[in-house]
């Protein structure tokens, strides 16, 4: 008998990299992944913990899911960090197992499919998990995790009670699995985890050695880095962009700020200071002056006050990030902030949320339209709702093009117009 599983993916990037592992390690127990619910025999939710919002949309899914007669299986960060939600929205659990249990997942499986059921297993397997990775199918995009955890101990971030310390795998590994996914076909090779600049902590292994071990394999292919905080790749940074000049790298950089402020850094426990994070800013736009720089702010954190936001809004003025991505400030379980005297009002954070959403809606169209008339290459990676053709230049620029051209091949484009979310183009003739 074949069995079916149903799976559910909630959260970021090293997420969904989970999930690829999860359906790798069931495909091979022989099971078969089924996108119809009611054919499954058992379904898998990966669950994120992030923010508060996405815990409560997973929290109500648990609620309805508690309703269907498959058995169901919770994994991902959440457990770790909610598990009290998670019981209680769903008392008649399968098994709630940790984001480091994939070993331990196949048995739990079977115990499942045999009848068994209320298993609970948070601890962490030992073995890599990336031996069980298999790319995803229907697209040229896909995305390898190279670590998982941190090093750090932000006030607000309850991820890391979930991931703990950063775990590395290996290069050998990681080239392994690069090859295959090349080998496949893919053209976007997406490199994740909380903080690429932790890779080789705990192993000994360099970020600066993996990347240029992967930009030696040869093929059509681009990998885009995920995110690393300042204070982990400042004395690296020049190394890093001496091989990201390799053609097979995106000139896309994601450096989170969180704040212009040096106080609310502190109060952050971040690590590092605005001055620094400018540092590795104007590193990367000497070597790569048009490079897609993205950032993160968050809005509101205990402590934080009206000069401290002004402060902020001055140095997106004067850095000009291309991609912004603003979050309010949520209290998180177990978190230092979470336990502050000095909490921002909720009408406060809302109206400095308002006020620096319309900022970035100006420094982004600013930014798009430096590419009006722009002609070049483009890798188309998929299509639209509307089936326009999605592509992205060397830098990472999305733009939306009519017209028609096999996904993964790259095609001629001039920009007619920007949008706030992206770049939209034509196809030109040779």
């Amino acid at each position: 008998m074949i069995y079916r599983f149903y799976l559910e993916t909630y959260g970021c990037s090293l997420n969904i990299a989970d999930s690829d592992l999860i359906i790798g390690r069931l495909h091979q127990m022989g099971l078969e992944r089924s996108d119809d619910i009611t054919s499954s025999d058992i379904i898998i939710l990966n669950s994120c913990g992030v923010k508060e919002p996405t815990e409560d949309k997973i929290i109500s899914r648990l609620e309805t899911l508690s309703q269907h007669p498959v058995p169901v299986v919770v994994t991902g960060c959440l457990p770790r960090i909610s598990l009290q939600r998670v019981t209680k929205a769903i008392p008649n659990f399968a098994a709630i197992i940790g984001p480091q249990s994939l070993d331990s997942l196949g048995s739990i499986v079977l115990r499942i499919l045999q009848g068994d059921s209320g298993i609970m297993y948070l601890d962490s397997d030992t073995s890599s998990k990336l031996r069980y990775y298999e790319s995803p199918t229907g697209t040229v995009i896909c995305t390898i995790p190279i670590c998982e955890g941190c090093i750090g101990a932000c006030s607000y971030c309850a991820v890391r009670f979930a991931r703990t310390n950063v775990r590395s795998y290996t290069i050998s590994e990681i080239r392994d699995v690069v090859r295959r996914c090349v080998h496949y076909g893919f053209r976007e090779i997406r490199l994740t985890a909380q903080d690429i600049g932790a890779f080789g902590y705990d192993s000994g292994e360099s970020l600066v050695d993996l990347l240029q071990t992967i930009a030696e394999i040869d093929g059509s292919h681009k990998f885009r880095l995920g995110m690393f905080n300042p204070n982990l790749i400042l004395d690296k940074i020049e190394p890093v962009l001496d091989v990201m000049s390799s053609p097979h790298f995106f000139q896309f950089f994601h450096v989170p700020l969180q704040s212009g402020s040096d106080n609310v850094l502190k109060e952050m426990n971040r690590k590092y200071s605005v001055h620094e994070w400018k540092l590795v800013i104007g590193a990367i736009r000497n070597r790569f002056p048009q490079a897609t720089i993205a950032t993160d702010i968050i809005v509101g954190h205990p402590g934080e006050t009206d000069e401290d936001f002004e402060m902020t809004v001055d140095v997106l003025r004067e850095t000009r990030p291309s991609v912004i991505n603003i979050s309010k400030y949520g209290d998180r379980p177990g978190t230092p902030a979470s336990k502050s005297k000095k909490k921002v009002h909720t009408q406060t954070k809302k109206r400095r949320s308002r006020q620096l959403s319309l900022l970035v809606d100006e420094l982004v169209r600013e930014a798009n339209s430096f590419w009006l008339g722009w002609r070049g290459s483009v890798i188309i990676t998929g299509k639209t709702a509307n089936n326009q053709l999605k592509g992205r230049t060397d830098t990472y620029k999305l733009v939306i093009v009519e017209g028609n051209s096999p996904i993964g091949e790259p095609i001629e484009v001039t920009i007619t117009d920007t949008k706030k979310t992206h770049l939209v183009g034509k196809i030109t003739s040779n």
